[in-house]
């Protein structure tokens, strides 16, 4: 029977098996059954459906034995089954059961397929249709699928509770019918320019099905199938009901705010602004009066007023507790007080509504430097028809704030002319045509200018001989760039030096001007003290030098000519003379170093610190094995400084803990920020330095007691920190080792 299954079935690419009809057992299998079962054909001969279904999910004998007999009855079946594996593993199958008769007997012929991918991708189609169908429900806006020629097939939630139809009244409508009469020929326009183009936005009014007209926009884009054609119109509507509302109301805003700042950039006293401002406040805000007030105590004035109302006119006063503004400044009220009908709102037995007879009133606190020193009101003496909106209680708080910082820069400007006054420093301000709008007293004893002489003249006609200068060079760059700037400058007509500090603002530039007629002469004697400096260099290089070579010279010759003669202590004494000369040429030595760290000083630039100090590290490979000594160098960062001189400044920094801290010392280099720049620290565990002779040891040729060097390099440190604008220290506890602390600015 194998053979007979197997030469009929084989090529057809499906599992076939024969069944006894009357029993339900395999009788046959083709190859493909073995392949989807994992099971030989002996393995499945003569079982039954039950051992390769999966029972546990209902597929039982019972159900396959009732459609075998089915299908031996002559109806054949057609159904899924899921069927286990020998290994376990279970799959979908679409199985077609029919009677047949081979070789003159009957069975029942079954047809095996394995669906699991199709049934897996169907479980994939049915979760995301699920989700989507959930997610246009969700939808806030109104979704819609109409068919080709505008017809309603489906839609959501949003929809029909937005137009108040039921599902059943939405399948009878066609989509034009749910809108008002008049955008109907916007609608089909829309449609059909969907179907043309793919895609369009139209805007248009719902009609309910109470009548009511809601204003919405539509997105609709082309459906298509897998060949291009389109099927429908997919659609979202988002309700716009408050988007006229708003754009009204970005309207006024707009206008508000236009107004408010042409108003405040004109060049027109602070008053006169107030007063366009509050005129401009009565019409935006629907009332009579606008006013500025000043509380004073108890006492409330009137600084600007507009408006009919004769109590609340400029120069007007009255009691702050009989007043609206005494609550408008109380510390418990944040926002604007706001009072839109007094007789209504439990006002009528307030002090102020006796006295002014307000019917409503809006209120902002005006503040200088954190204290309450007005207010900035509207008010007028009926009530309002509505209540003010958001918009303009912001406008009120706006023009208060602005108020507040007017008066507060005018009471620092103020502030600031008198101390500008009592400063030794020339001050003197330009506007932005650099013409002279303050000159102080200082600046005027100085040039021997009066400030009446100088005041709205143009400085370059003033004072010519600054024309093409780094003084109108740094007064143009300022200006143009409105960054802070510095020069130095010698004034010749008043014979002297000046450092300008140039602070540009809105309304011009600020000129602070120091004298630094001292410190200029100081830096030319030091520059004569350095070519002196310069020429003893000179002489100790070539001068000085020349003798004692001369000195080692004839000694070595008389050594080389009378050795055999010399007795043993005239020898001595000639090495005597010899070392003496050869220290007194590394004193020399030292000299010229320690004076050339000014003469032959570098600029300055970023120099690596970390790396210079391994680069020191490397050059004093031998002598720290010499001294089994161990050098451990920190994080270190970059400074402003001479490359050169940094290195040597570490070199001898580190030979001298080296020389002194003894065998096997350690050797540590770390840096640490600090408020006044990078502190480098360079530390020893040696004996220390005694106590006696700390105070001395960046002395010249001091050498301390132990040691053979020309006393020379400490001094020579304290130079080159000296000229980096920095400071070097030593902190040496008896017994606890030498620690040289040495701190750069990190500028």
């Amino acid at each position: 029977m194998q053979q007979t299954v197997e030469s009929v079935f084989d090529d057809l690419g499906v599992g076939i098996m024969l069944h006894d009809p009357e029993t339900g057992r395999i009788v046959g299998a083709n190859s493909r059954v073995e392949e989807l079962y994992g099971y030989t054909e002996a393995e499945l001969s003569g079982r039954s459906v039950a051992d390769y279904s999966a029972t546990g999910d209902g597929f039982t004998q019972a159900d396959i034995e009732a459609r075998i007999q089915a299908a031996v009855d002559g109806e054949p079946q057609e159904f899924e089954w899921r069927i286990e594996r020998a290994d376990g593993e279970r799959f979908w199958a679409a199985v077609r059961l029919a009677h047949t008769t081979l070789d003159g007997e009957d069975y029942v012929l079954t047809e095996v397929s394995d669906i699991s991918a199709r049934k897996h991708h169907q479980r994939v189609l049915d979760s995301e249709q699920a989700f989507m169908k959930q997610g246009l429900e969700a939808l806030e806006d109104s979704f819609y699928l109409l068919a080709v020629d505008g017809t309603l097939q489906r839609w959501n939630a949003t929809l029909a509770e937005t137009l108040g139809y039921s599902d059943a009244e939405l399948e009878e409508l066609h989509a034009l019918e749910l809108f008002d009469e008049a955008d109907q020929p916007t609608v089909e326009a829309a449609i059909a320019e969907v179907r043309e183009t793919g895609s369009v936005i139209v805007e248009a009014a719902f009609c309910t099905a109470d009548g009511e007209l809601i204003p919405d926009e539509f997105t609709g884009t082309q459906l298509t199938d897998d060949h291009g054609t389109i099927q429908g119109i997919i659609g979202i509507g988002r309700e716009i009901s408050d988007r006229t509302e708003r754009l009204d109301r970005l309207k006024t805003q707009e206008e508000m705010l236009r107004q408010f700042n042409q108003t405040v950039a004109k060049s027109i006293p602070f008053e006169e602004k107030v007063a366009e401002l509050l005129e401009f406040g009565r019409g935006y805000m629907g009332v009579e009066q606008g006013f500025l007030t000043r509380i004073n105590g108890d006492s409330q004035r009137i600084v600007v007023g507009v408006g009919p109302n004769q109590q609340l006119k400029t120069g007007a006063d009255a009691p702050v507790s009989e007043s609206y503004c005494r609550h408008t400044v109380s510390p418990d009220q944040a926002e604007p007080l706001v009072v839109t009908d007094a007789a209504s709102d439990g006002w009528g037995d307030d002090p102020a509504y006796d006295r002014f007879g307000l019917g409503c009133y809006v209120g902002a606190t005006i503040t200088v430097d954190g204290e309450v020193t007005g207010t900035l009101c509207f008010a007028d003496r009926g009530p309002v028809d509505a209540e003010f909106t958001e918009i303009q209680e912001t406008f009120v708080e706006l023009l208060a704030e602005w108020a507040s910082y007017e008066l507060e820069r005018t009471e620092r400007e103020a502030k600031y002319r008198r101390l500008t006054e009592r400063i030794s420093d020339a001050y003197y301000a330009v506007d932005t045509d650099f013409t002279v709008t303050y000159w102080n007293d200082t600046i005027a004893d100085r040039l021997n200018v009066p400030r009446e002489d100088v005041l709205n003249e143009s400085l370059w006609d003033y004072f010519p001989e600054i024309t093409d200068t780094v003084v109108e060079d740094r007064l143009r760059e300022a200006m143009t760039t409105g960054e802070p700037t510095t020069c130095e400058y010698y004034y010749e007509p008043a014979d002297y030096w000046t450092v300008l500090q140039i602070y540009p603002d809105d309304d011009g530039l600020a000129v602070i001007s120091k004298d630094i007629t001292d410190r200029k002469e100081y830096e030319q004697r030091l520059e004569r003290s350095n070519e002196r400096l310069q020429e003893f260099a000179y002489i100790l290089s070539h001068d000085l030098q020349e003798p004692l070579r001369m000195v080692s010279s004839y000694i070595d010759l008389l050594e080389s000519e009378l050795g055999d003669d010399l007795d043993a202590e005239t020898k001595e004494y000639m090495g005597f003379v010899v070392d003496g000369a050869e220290r007194m040429r590394g004193m020399i030595d030292g000299l010229l170093e320690y004076s050339r760290v000014e003469t032959d000083g570098k600029a300055f630039e970023p120099v690596d610190v970390e790396a210079v100090v391994d680069g020191v590290v490397d050059d004093l490979q031998l002598a720290t094995a010499e001294a089994d000594a161990e050098i451990i160098v920190g994080e270190l960062p970059t400074v402003a400084a001479d490359f050169d001189q940094l290195g040597q400044l570490f070199q001898n920094l580190l030979t001298n803990a080296i020389d002194h801290g003894g065998d096997g010392t350690t050797v540590e280099v770390t840096a640490t920020e600090t408020t006044q720049g990078v502190e480098f620290a360079v530390s020893d565990d040696g004996p220390g330095i005694p106590v006696d002779q700390q105070d001395e040891i960046f002395g010249l040729f001091d050498t301390g007691r132990d040691s053979d060097g020309t006393g020379i390099g400490l001094a020579v440190c304290e130079r080159i920190v000296t000229r980096h604008d920095g400071k070097i220290r030593v902190e040496s506890p008896p017994g606890e080792g030498t620690t040289f602390y040495i701190t750069l600015p990190d500028n």
